[in-house]
Parts: structure tokens; sequence; C-alpha cells
């Protein structure tokens, strides 16, 4: 058996050059699907283990000789790239720096995004730890003012819709069956939130994308996490905010992107797939001068 995926259901392959492996075991060592084992002082190919090959190309990643080659579920030999040298990498002080001047953008300088930008953000996002390989997200990048406000107008017109269902009275009904902080949540913050969004476009103001040049939508399939495609759009903020362009996690488009089976398949989005997070990006007209401070509500630490 295998891991299932939207888009692949065999296991990865292995094979192993004999004649330049040294048999060191470290890739039996770091296996973990427990797929290689040292037996007798050399390296097998398990056929029965448990979940197969996954593709997540640890070993070939960790062999000296590079005897090992990977094969299937949207891996292959070309995917296997070499480490940039180490005084290359972000130390943890300069990880720190950029996250500390990450801010929110909401205000972008008349200026488009080069695709290149984009794409290359997307790029970096892909490198992000999510799920079990291969990763089952997507991402739809959406460029120019033009495009973005079309987007925006579509998705302003389904809370228009949600607005003239879900009423205040529906809201007072339903108060015994929710939980408090979901009652609040609806009562204070999304039902509130919904109408500036209303508001905002009929007065000609964007204030679900805040005007941004270009939007970046990450989805995920129903066999991957839920919190997958979340992580993805994390690291595409942290690669954005690492190349100089003002960002902001947009948690308004999805619910309506959901629900819209149309608008997604013309963004592109596969069939069955969940829109979960979008980011909006662009050259910032506002510059900060200082960074704040942050915690989380409760730390606890253990031994």
């Amino acid at each position: 058996m295998t891991i299932m995926h939207s888009l692949y259901r065999e296991p990865g392959s292995i094979s192993i050059d004999q004649g330049t492996c040294q048999c060191c075991g470290l890739c039996a060592r770091i296996c973990a699907a427990e797929v290689l084992v040292m037996e007798n002082g050399h390296v097998r190919i398990r056929d029965d283990a448990y979940l197969g090959c996954i593709a997540c190309g640890h070993c070939m990643m960790v062999c000296p000789e590079g005897s090992i080659t990977v094969t299937g579920r949207g891996l292959g030999p070309d995917d296997v790239l070499p480490l940039s040298k180490p005084e290359l990498r972000a130390t943890g002080d300069q990880l720190a720096a950029l996250m500390g001047a990450r801010r929110s953008v909401r205000h972008f300088q008349d200026r488009e995004v080069e695709p290149e930008a984009l794409n290359r953000i997307v790029e970096m996002a892909a490198f992000g730890p999510m799920g079990i390989p291969p990763w089952d997200v997507g991402c739809v990048i959406v460029r120019g003012r033009d495009k973005v406000q079309e987007l925006a107008g579509e998705i302003v017109k389904g809370y228009e819709q949600f607005l003239k269902i879900f009423k205040p009275w529906l809201l007072a009904v339903m108060r015994p069956f929710l939980r408090r902080a979901t009652y609040d949540q609806f009562r204070n913050f999304i039902l509130p939130l919904a109408q500036s969004y209303v508001d905002g476009r009929r007065a000609g103001r964007d204030i679900l994308f805040y005007g941004a040049p270009a939007v970046l939508i990450f989805h995920h399939s129903p066999y991957a996490d839920k919190a997958d495609a979340a992580i993805a759009c994390t690291y595409a903020m942290l690669a954005a905010e690492s190349w100089g362009l003002g960002n902001t996690m947009i948690g308004g488009a999805p619910p309506i992107l959901q629900r819209n089976k149309r608008l997604c398949s013309q963004l592109g989005i596969p069939t069955g797939n969940t829109p979960s997070m979008s980011l909006i990006v662009g050259y910032p007209a506002t510059h900060f001068r200082r960074s704040v401070r942050r915690r989380f509500s409760h730390l606890s630490t253990i031994g």
C-alpha cells in the first residue's frame, strides 16, 4: 500500500547502483518508511514495507556516492539539487531579523510585481514542510491590478449573497447550538467584516485585497492536511519579505471561493481542491521604522 495522493496511486521506486554503493548504511538509517534496511552489511530494498516508498528523496540526498535514484510520485533525479554553501544560508540572527521586520502591508506602490519575482516566491514556498511528499498543495498566481480587482468583485458578490441569507435573527436562533467562541466570532467579526467588504466595494474601495497588484491563492487536495496550504502560504509570506515585497495573509477570500465552483474552475483550481489561504503581494508604499514584540498566549516548558 502507499499513502494516497490526488495525482499518484503507486509508491515511489528505488534503485541502487551496487557498483558505487559503499554500504555505509546512511540511507537505511534515514529512511522514514523503513523501505531501505541493512542486512548482512548490504542495503536491501524491502517490498513489504507498510507504506512503501513515499518518495521523500532523503536517501538520494544523504548518499555520499550518489548511488541511489528515486523515481515516481512526482520525484526524479533532476529534482536533487546541490546544497547552498553554509555562508549563503540565513543564520538564526538573520532569520530573526527578517521575521522581526515583517509587518502586514496594506498600502502598495502603483507598480506591478514582475512575474519572475512571483514565480520565485512560489518556488521558495514549495520547500516548506507540507505533509508527506509529494506535497498535495497548489497555488494560483493572480497578477495585475485589473485581474485582482475582477477577483475581488466576484468574492464581494459572494459576501452580498451571504449577508442576504445570514441575517442577525438567524444567528440569534442558532445561538443555543454554537459554542461561545463561534458565536462571538460570527457576531463580532465575520458579519461586520463581510459588511465592510460590501460597503467598501460600493464606495469604490477595495477592503478585501487593498488594491494589491498580485494575489497568491493556496489550495490543497482532499488527501492533504488542511494545514498544508497555510504552511505554504506562510513560507511564501517570508519569501516575499526576503525580496523586499510587502504582503499580508488574507483569510476573507477562501470561504467564498470554497463555495464557488465556477470561479475555482476559472482560476484553475482542480475540482475537489479547497482554497485555504491567500497572500496579497506588492511593493510597499509605507516603510516601518521599528519592530514590535509578539508573544504566544501561553508558553510551557517541560524538562
